[in-house]
């Protein structure tokens, strides 16, 4: 056999093994399962789904607020409801700071890893800073990319195969596939910033269409933001240049040799791969059909459409005098809630002291200030529990466009228990 024929094989076998670790076999593997998970229907989850987390998870990114005795434990992750990320290797990684987010609690930042099938890190922490700005939440982006994932990858795990299988300068020129894959990649998350930044609807504060960055460091309103590359894109630069690597080796071998026929070993190799190709298609497809990947998709789509306005009325342009009256009251405004703050910090000894829960720091703070004292958002300082209790209920009943993308996935018990701790920042 030409030596090239041979290296061309071995070098497109090792892109394949890559492709099969780092992708298909956790991406397959894991299907499904979080919408199972936010189904209630864990009983219907694999048994294998839950040690292959566990063993792909190992060094991975585990939010700050996880228990230790938790971490990498897929079935315990799922009892105390902590935030489960896809196991396939992370391509990139978006991480945001801001003066709400201290290095010493979080000296990472609010991490998002982005993988081919979804999402992990603090998605849900940056979900409320996006909705704090007026962007969708991040499960909105390449949402039927994401869907077709696992078929694409087991397609081009497929192609690879045809390439060690035959030797034929048409099946070669396939290769293009997957040395292009790492900009594919790099195309479609470029698109979907782009259409995040510029799908903006009515947030806390209001800025104008943007790109967010896609490599480097920016800044979006008083947030500071990183984006730069993790381990699996470096793997899909090495599978790019092992199999542009076979492509010229396997290009050259047949230049100086004519394409032979094929025999019945290389036929009956194929028949075995395209068999178990088309099984694991099936079964990613019969996952989707039991979890409704479809209408979930739809749910969600429905769910990010901004709402129109039916009419819009004008108001007169506010003279000097009453800017200045304006500007004014705010003034008075501002440094009647600085006081308020200081009294309160002064009642719990420090500001270090006057604690709050993770629940209202992810999703109140924000908006309404450390203690309820305001912000961009009215401030909170001063409702009872039933009145807090009874917006919180009106604003997911109406799916108030403020406030359902952090109360959608509330219980009714997580609600009473964010009413109850409210209605502890007394009027003063």
């Amino acid at each position: 056999m030409n030596s090239n024929f041979f290296m061309a094989r071995i070098l497109a076998a090792v892109a394949l093994a890559l492709l099969l670790y780092g992708f298909i076999i956790p991406s397959v593997g894991f299907n499904g399962t979080l919408e199972r998970i936010k189904d209630g229907k864990v009983e219907a989850i694999p048994s294998y789904t839950y040690p292959l987390w566990n063993f792909y998870q190992k060094g991975r990114y585990i939010g700050v607020n996880t228990p230790q005795t938790a971490r990498y434990n897929l079935k315990k992750m799922i009892e105390i409801s902590e935030e489960i990320g896809v196991p396939s290797l992370p391509v990139w990684n978006f991480s945001l700071e801001a003066p709400n987010y201290p290095k010493e609690a979080f000296p990472q930042g609010l991490p998002v890893y982005i993988h081919f099938d979804g999402l992990s890190g603090e998605v849900h922490e940056m979900n409320t800073i996006n909705h704090y700005v007026g962007m969708a939440p991040m499960e909105r982006g390449g949402i039927y990319e994401i869907a077709l994932v696992p078929y694409a990858l087991i397609a081009l795990a497929m192609l690879l195969v045809l390439f060690i299988v035959y030797d034929n300068k048409w099946i070669s020129r396939l290769m293009v596939v997957p040395i292009l894959l790492p900009f594919l990649f790099v195309g479609f998350y470029g698109y979907w910033l782009y259409w995040f930044g510029h799908n903006l609807h009515g947030g806390a504060i209001t800025i104008k269409p943007f790109m967010p960055v896609i490599l480097g460091d920016g800044k979006v309103a008083q947030f500071t933001t990183h984006a730069y590359p993790v381990i699996g894109f470096w793997v899909l630069i090495a599978i790019s240049i092992l199999s542009l690597l076979a492509w010229w080796l396997k290009s050259r071998a047949l230049k100086n040799q004519p394409s032979k026929k094929a025999t019945p070993l290389q036929h009956f190799i194929m028949l075995i791969a395209l068999l178990i190709a088309a099984g694991t298609s099936a079964y990613v497809f019969k996952t989707d059909m039991e979890v409704d990947t479809l209408g979930k998709i739809s749910k969600v789509i429905h769910a990010s459409k901004p709402t129109v306005p039916t009419a819009i009325i004008e108001t007169p342009e506010p003279t000097a005098e009453q800017k200045e009256a304006i500007i004014q009251e705010r003034e008075e405004q501002r440094k009647e809630q600085e006081l308020k703050v200081k009294a309160l910090e002064k009642r719990a000894g420090s500001a270090g002291k006057f604690k709050v829960s993770p629940m209202y720091k992810s999703n109140c703070a924000p908006c309404h200030g450390v203690s309820g004292e305001g912000n961009v958002g009215p401030k909170l300082v001063g409702l009872s529990k039933d009145a807090m209790l009874e917006k919180i209920l009106e604003y997911k009943t109406n799916e108030d466009e403020m406030h359902i993308a952090v109360i959608e996935y509330m219980s009714e018990e997580d609600m009473e228990k964010l009413a109850e701790e409210i209605a502890q920042f007394d009027a003063l």
